[in-house]
């Protein structure tokens, strides 16, 4: 029997291409609609009963969805670098559809501040990096609260190994495409794999950013799971 053995990709352009492909001819993770639905009530025991919900780096959609099953009343928005993943979130969320869009979350969000009672956010490229407490990255983080409402959430989520923690995945045992190239700009210093945090380093971007309030911390069947706020007077 032969293995394929899944490339390392030179460039960020040639995984990206990967990824469409992975999400667009592909079927993406394979997640069910009811391990989304478990793993949900684990990272968001209290989601909001109205408002606008921000799937960050939404890749298919498949969290947007289950969110769409736990309270149909939540207006959904994505945003995700890939358009293959943003093409397959739209088929799958035809009702919010427009509200969908191709974008680095890195760079900018296309929403103005204030719009979001709550953000969804499972594992963005920059959380891959064992750095992300560096000045510029700190700046993403801080300008992705801006987008909360005063009264809105955040709610990060990162997988990290406890025997891995400390050290990066091999990049040939990385799923995603995506993160198995490097990425050198100001807010990712990223060289491929996956970093394993441990709370320390987890918590410490959102602990330096100035407009961030931490809340509560859980680390559940593997799972970093960070509440955070945004702090007016930061």
């Amino acid at each position: 029997m032969s293995t394929t053995i899944r490339p390392v990709y030179e460039s960020s352009a040639e995984a990206l291409a990967a990824t469409d492909s992975f999400y667009g001819s592909a079927a993406g993770f394979e997640y069910t609609p009811e391990q989304v639905r478990n793993w949900l009530t684990l990272y968001i025991p209290r989601l909001p009963k109205a408002g606008r919900v921000l799937d960050l780096c939404c890749g298919d959609g498949v969290w947007s969805a289950g969110i769409a099953e736990l309270n149909p009343n939540l207006e959904l928005h994505g945003i995700d670098i890939s358009t293959g993943g943003i093409d397959k979130a739209q088929r799958n969320l035809p009702g919010h559809k427009s509200r969908f869009v191709v974008g680095d979350a890195e760079q900018q969000l296309p929403f103005p501040d204030g719009t979001f009672d709550l953000i969804f956010a499972r594992g963005p490229g920059l959380f891959n990096q064992h750095s992300m407490d560096r000045p510029a990255a700190i700046a993403v983080i801080e300008k992705w609260h801006r987008a909360l409402a005063p009264s809105g959430r955040m709610i990060s989520i990162f997988y990290s190994s406890p025997e891995l923690m400390g050290t990066y995945t091999n990049p040939l045992k990385v799923a995603l495409p995506y993160n198995r190239a490097p990425r050198l700009t100001d807010a990712v210093d990223f060289t491929g794999g996956k970093f394993h945090h441990t709370i320390a380093t987890f918590q410490l971007p959102f602990r330096k950013a100035a407009n961030v309030k931490l809340g509560e911390y859980r680390f559940v069947r593997n799972n970093h799971i960070l509440e955070t706020r945004l702090n007016a007077e930061g």
